[in-house]
């Protein structure tokens, strides 16, 4: 039953941007200065360091939250106005970035935003992903029993999540010599901004 109940939470999607749309995130991701040492406490005693790239919001999650979609642009402020109307019409955004992953680097099991309304939306950002390089995307039953689902960065494909949905990246395998790619966007509802 819970994982019934959280599955329909959960909402993925394939073939949501264009293949051009794709290939210019893709482009613009790999071509931008990643930034390493972000970590992403949210409470949690300690956070491993992972690349990062913010293109809107604040730096933390401890800051205040605003809507920061006027601080979009280029290809994000395309794919956010893409996602807005289907998926977010009565949701402000409080926060955009890109995370990175290579071979080597963990990701603690972690919830995004605590408040009943918060939503994350993940973008897969990778062209090529092989199933053999991992790097799937896990969520947790509310116990951090067992994992409920997982899916693999496929490109074109979103992952919708509650911000209170315990989740994290399996590690990139060492067979890889890609970066594994994300962009996500944060939301919450119009009313509690």
């Amino acid at each position: 039953m819970l994982q019934q109940t959280l599955k329909t939470h959960l909402d993925y999607n394939e073939d949501v941007l264009s293949e051009d749309t794709s290939l210019e995130l893709e482009q613009f991701l790999l071509n931008s200065s990643w930034k390493w040492g972000f970590k992403s406490l949210n409470g949690m005693k300690r956070s491993i360091p992972h690349w990062s790239i913010i293109f809107a919001g604040p730096e933390y999650k401890e800051e205040k939250y605003y809507d920061c979609e006027s601080e979009l642009h280029g290809i994000i402020k395309k794919i956010w106005q893409c996602l807005k109307p289907k998926y977010f019409k009565d949701d402000v955004l409080v926060r955009c970035y890109a995370n990175a992953v290579t071979s080597g680097i963990d990701q603690i099991l972690h919830r995004d935003d605590l408040h009943p309304s918060s939503k994350t939306c993940i973008v897969y950002a990778n062209k090529n992903w092989n199933v053999d390089w991992c790097g799937e995307t896990i969520v947790w039953d509310r116990e951090k029993r067992q994992i409920s689902e997982s899916y693999l960065p496929k490109s074109r494909s979103i992952l919708i999540i509650p911000g209170s949905c315990w989740h994290g990246v399996r590690p990139v395998s060492h067979y890889c010599d890609e970066i594994r790619m994300s962009l996500m966007f944060k939301t919450r509802s119009k009313d509690v901004i």
